[in-house]
């Protein structure tokens, strides 16, 4: 995420109201918990301390990293990169399921795991490797081939230019689509056809799909204040399925928790966020415990920190820090 938390991080003013006590003072709670090495990195990256050493290699020697480690290829990705193979049964069935683990367990680059995996995507970019996945017959899927990778790289950074050159053809068809302050299908059209040669308004690679959302959250520096308001406000209220999730985000609650937390995760990369989504935030408040827990049950889909949840406590720290991380 690029903004750093801290127990000092503002909340609207109508959502402090609401909070009684600070969301962040649970994480007190959590540390007499005993929590895992992996909770306890958690914490630390999102509150913006120093890793000390120690820790960094208890966590990075951990469960999930391992399995990451364990199942990583020769080549640093994780076999097909955007559709899954059927036939083949793995533990990380697409390098995108590997990339979404690696982000919500926050590992950075600087470590051989992260490096090789981005040197992967990056020789990808610039058609040093081959596309792992084959073709599909549709005018969207050679477009979405650079848009798929960019936006996992995203994740990590990149300087470049194939990488720069993406987030650039996206970043251009964005201000043409909102050139007027509101969402405009023929202006989308327009500039994609010329840019990309389809059209992608309606596709599973228009603006409301999760992966240009994701590339613009990560790259969200570069894009102004006004252009991300109106560009969150339309995804908030257009009505729109965001693509690749089931989720429409004018349901709020009423969407599948799962994907609806998997949406809300990256859009809370963007400055605007906890002003858009203030009444979500709110509601999300309100399902804490008196303790200041979260538990949004067995069912709720997400890269376990801890190594299980046979234990409530277990599970109840792990949603605990998912959550606040929507509050940064």
């Amino acid at each position: 995420m690029s903004e750093i938390i801290t127990k000092n991080s503002r909340l609207p003013i109508d959502l402090e109201r609401k909070c009684g006590m600070s969301v962040f003072q649970v994480i007190d709670r959590i540390q007499e918990l005993s929590p895992c090495a992996a909770v306890r990195y958690r914490i630390k990256r999102m509150l913006g301390q120093e890793i000390d050493p120690e820790l960094f290699d208890e966590f990075y020697n951990s469960k999930w990293v391992e399995l990451l480690k364990k199942n990583q290829l020769d080549d640093g990705g994780y076999g097909r990169f955007h559709s899954r193979d059927s036939k083949v049964r793995q533990k990380y069935p697409t390098t995108e399921h590997a990339v979404d683990s690696m982000k919500m367990l926050d590992i950075r680059r600087g470590n051989p795991l992260v490096d090789k995996l981005c040197d992967y995507m990056e020789k990808i970019l610039k058609k040093e490797v081959e596309w792992p996945d084959g073709f599909e017959r549709n005018i969207w899927y050679r477009p979405a081939q650079p848009l798929f990778t960019a936006s996992m790289l995203s994740i990590f950074g990149s300087d470049r230019r194939e990488y720069i050159e993406v987030f650039d053809c996206w970043h251009t068809i964005l201000k043409e689509a909102f050139a007027d302050g509101e969402y405009n299908r023929d202006r989308t059209n327009k500039i994609s056809k010329e840019i990309l040669g389809c059209d992608i308004d309606g596709s599973y690679i228009g603006l409301n799909s999760i992966y240009p959302i994701e590339l613009f959250s990560n790259m969200q520096a570069k894009i102004s204040g006004e252009l991300k308001q109106n560009y969150l406000k339309w995804l908030h209220h257009s009505g729109k399925l965001i693509c690749y999730t089931g989720v429409v985000l004018n349901r709020g609650f009423n969407n599948d928790f799962s994907g609806l937390y998997k949406v809300y995760f990256i859009l809370s990369s963007f400055s605007c966020f906890k002003t858009e989504f203030e009444e979500e935030m709110g509601c999300l408040l309100e399902k804490r415990d008196r303790d200041g827990f979260w538990n949004f049950g067995k069912d709720f889909a997400c890269q376990k920190l801890s190594d299980d949840w046979r234990s409530q406590d277990r599970m109840n720290i792990d949603h605990t820090i998912l959550a606040l991380l929507l509050f940064g």
